[in-house]
This record gives C-alpha cells, structure tokens and sequence, in this order.
C-alpha cells in the first residue's frame, strides 16, 4: 500500500447538546492522543475532522470509542449510509494489503508435537 493510501481522512458529525463547540473540542482532546490519530481538530460546532492511519484505527473502532466515551455521534439516515460505506470500503482496503506470510511459517526447529492419536483398544472397552 502506498503511503498516501495509509491514511484516511474523515468527518464525524456530533449530536447537538448544550456547547456544541465544546463537545467538539473534548472529542478532539480525547482522540488526540490516540495511535495512529494524526489530527483531530474540530472542523464546526458540531463536527470533528480526523486523519488517521489505516494500519492501526478504522473508523467504526474511533466511532466506538466516541461512543464509549459517551459522545453521541449523529445518527440520521445519512450518516448511517455513509458511514457503512467508510466501513466497507476500509474493509476492502485492508484486504487488499499484502500479508508477510513469514511471520505464520514454522521453522523446523519450532516443530509442534505431533497430536496424540486415540487409542483404539480404549474405544472397544468403553463400548462394551
């Protein structure tokens, strides 16, 4: 994956409640510090702009996290296609990235025991 494609860069919008400009402001805090969150800033009184890296965060993990944090993300029919279509879309992307297949290869000297093989005779006893 190239780099650019690495990173996506998404606007979550924020139900309206009390100081909306201060909602977006504690969301942004709170997911500034994150891995793999490049920006969080809040992009209207009711919205925040994120650019994230795809290899660590996806945007149904930061819009869990929002939710867990108790920030209540809009909801409207909208939004709820949209944001089903980010999903699909940085599901697509993260199967199309290559696997590094050595870190699944067993090296001879990391052999497994063999499995133990039922004793047959036992069977028969227990059958009887």
């Amino acid at each position: 994956m190239e780099e650019a494609e690495q990173y996506r860069c998404r606007r979550i919008f924020l139900k309206s409640d009390g100081d909306p400009a201060r909602q977006a402001q504690a969301a942004c805090e709170a997911l500034a510090n994150l891995d793999g969150i490049l920006l969080a800033a809040p992009h209207s009184n009711d919205s925040v702009h994120i650019v994230y890296s795809l290899e660590k965060l996806s945007f149904e993990i930061i819009n869990d996290l929002l939710h867990e944090l108790e920030f209540e993300t809009e909801s409207s029919l909208l939004i709820r296609v949209r944001d089903t279509i980010y999903c699909y879309l940085e599901d697509n992307a993260r199967g199309d990235r290559p696997v590094d297949i050595s870190e699944f290869v067993i090296d001879d000297d990391d052999e497994s025991p063999a499995m133990p093989q039922p004793d047959d005779d036992k069977y028969w006893d227990d059958y009887h």
